[in-house]
C-alpha cells in the first residue's frame, strides 16, 4: 500500500512533468528526465498514465544523428481539460476559457445594467460555462478588492459594494467544479509572470477603473498579513484630493484610474466620455492629454515609496495610458528626480504594450495550480 507521501510526491513529479511538456513540447521523455532531475523509470510511470488517461499524447519520432535510439516526441492533448476564468467589474463581467495548452477557446464579456445584482449575473454565467465546459478543472474568479485566495473569502470590494462575502462557497454550491477566487491585480500578474524573464522580484501596476499593485518575489506573490501587499491604489499621492472610500484623501486609483478620467471629462468638459473611443478623444482634445501628463506625475510620487521601500527589480507598468509620451515622461521624470540615485539606477521600469488580463490569469492559474 503507496504512503500518503509517496502519492503526494507522485502528484508533484506529475505537474513538474505537465509543466514541462506544455512548455518545451515536442519533447521525449528523456529531455524530461534530464531537465527534471527525475529518474526514467519515474518519468516512464507517470507518463505512461497520463497516456493512458488521454491528457498527453505521442506526436511522431525524432531521429538522432549518429549513435541513438529514435525518441518518441510528447504533447499535451489540447482539449483533455479546459479552465475558465471570470473578472468581475461593476458593469460588465469578462470571461475566457483555456485548453490545456493555455490557448484561448472561447472569450467574452457580458454587461450587467444597473439595476442587476452582478453577484447572481456572475453565478449565472459560472454555471452557464461550467455546462458548457465540463471538462474545466475549474473556475477562477479576480475580483477587485481585498480577497483571502485561501478560502475564496471577499472581505471587501468597494468597487462593487460588497462586503464579507464567501463567494467560493456561493459559487461551488451551484457548479460541480473547484473555484478559486483571487485579487484581480495580482492574478493579472501571476498570468504576466508566464511571458516573463525570471527576476528575483517585480512591482505590477495596473490602472484600469482604478488603480492596483501586485508584488511578486520569486514567482510568487505577496499576498501580506491581510492580503493587502502592494495597494499602490491607496498611497495618497494628493492631500488635498478627493475623498477616496477608504477614508484617505488623494489615494492614487481616486487620481488616476480612469473613472477619475471620466469624471473630469463629466465635469469641466461638460461630455460623458465613451469607453470605446476614448483615445481618440484625448488626442483631439488639449485639455485631456494635458490631465493624463499630470497623471504621470502623480503616479511619480507613488513610484518614488515604492522604490524607497520594496526596491524591486523591475517595475511593470500596465495602463491605457502609456501610448501618451508625456505621461511616461513625468512619470520617469518625476521619480527618478525625488528617488536615491543608485535605486532608480538599479530599478528597471517598463510600460507594457500589450494589457494583461486578470480573467486570463485566474483561467492559467486553474491550469497550473499545484
Amino acid at each position: 500500500m503507496k504512503s500518503k507521501g509517496t502519492a503526494v510526491l507522485r502528484e508533484q513529479n506529475q505537474k513538474k512533468i505537465l509543466d514541462y511538456i506544455r512548455a518545451h513540447q515536442p519533447c521525449s521523455r528523456l529531455e524530461i528526465a534530464q531537465d527534471l532531475g527525475l529518474s526514467k523509470n519515474t518519468i516512464s510511470l507517470i507518463v505512461e498514465q497520463l497516456l493512458k488517461d488521454g491528457i498527453v499524447a505521442e506526436s511522431g519520432i525524432k531521429e538522432l544523428h549518429g549513435a541513438g535510439r529514435p525518441r518518441i516526441m510528447l504533447t499535451l492533448v489540447p482539449d483533455a481539460f479546459q479552465s475558465i476564468g471570470l473578472l468581475v467589474q461593476q458593469d460588465k463581467l469578462e470571461y475566457v476559457v483555456l485548453d490545456f495548452r493555455l490557448n484561448e477557446i472561447e472569450e467574452g464579456e457580458l454587461r450587467v445594467s444597473c439595476d442587476h445584482d452582478v453577484l447572481q449575473e456572475l453565478i449565472r454565467l459560472a454555471e452557464q460555462l461550467s455546462k458548457r465546459y465540463p471538462n474545466s478543472k475549474g473556475i477562477g474568479i479576480g475580483i477587485p478588492g481585498l480577497v483571502d485566495p485561501e478560502t475564496g473569502y471577499v472581505y471587501q470590494s468597494s468597487k462593487l459594494d460588497w462586503k464579507n462575502i464567501p463567494l467560493k462557497q456561493e459559487i461551488e454550491r451551484i457548479v460541480n467544479q473547484p473555484v478559486a477566487v483571487f485579487n484581480s491585480v495580482k492574478i493579472a500578474a501571476e498570468g504576466m509572470l508566464k511571458d516573463e524573464n525570471p527576476l528575483s522580484s517585480y512591482f505590477y501596476i495596473r490602472i484600469s477603473e482604478g488603480v492596483g499593485g501586485a508584488y511578486i518575489i520569486n514567482d510568487h506573490i505577496v499576498n501580506g498579513n491581510s492580503w493587502t501587499a502592494g495597494e499602490i491604489g491607496h498611497i495618497s499621492v494628493d492631500p488635498e484630493g478627493p475623498l477616496c472610500k477608504c477614508g484617505q484623501r488623494g489615494c492614487l486609483e481616486q487620481m488616476i484610474g480612469l473613472n477619475a478620467l471620466k469624471e473630469y471629462a463629466n465635469q469641466v468638459m461638460g461630455y460623458q466620455m465613451n469607453t470605446n473611443d476614448w483615445i481618440k478623444m484625448i488626442q483631439n482634445d488639449s485639455r485631456l492629454n494635458k490631465e493624463i501628463t499630470r497623471y504621470g506625475l502623480l503616479l511619480g510620487r507613488a513610484l518614488v515609496q515604492v522604490i524607497h521601500l520594496i526596491n524591486p527589480q523591475k517595475i511593470i507598468i500596465d495602463s491605457p495610458y502609456n501610448i501618451f509620451d508625456p505621461f511616461r515622461t513625468n512619470t520617469l521624470e518625476y521619480s527618478q528626480k525625488h528617488t536615491l540615485p543608485y535605486a532608480f539606477e538599479k530599478t528597471e521600469v517598463t510600460f507594457t504594450n500589450e494589457r494583461f488580463s486578470p480573467a486570463k490569469g485566474a483561467a492559467i492559474s486553474i491550469l497550473l495550480k499545484d
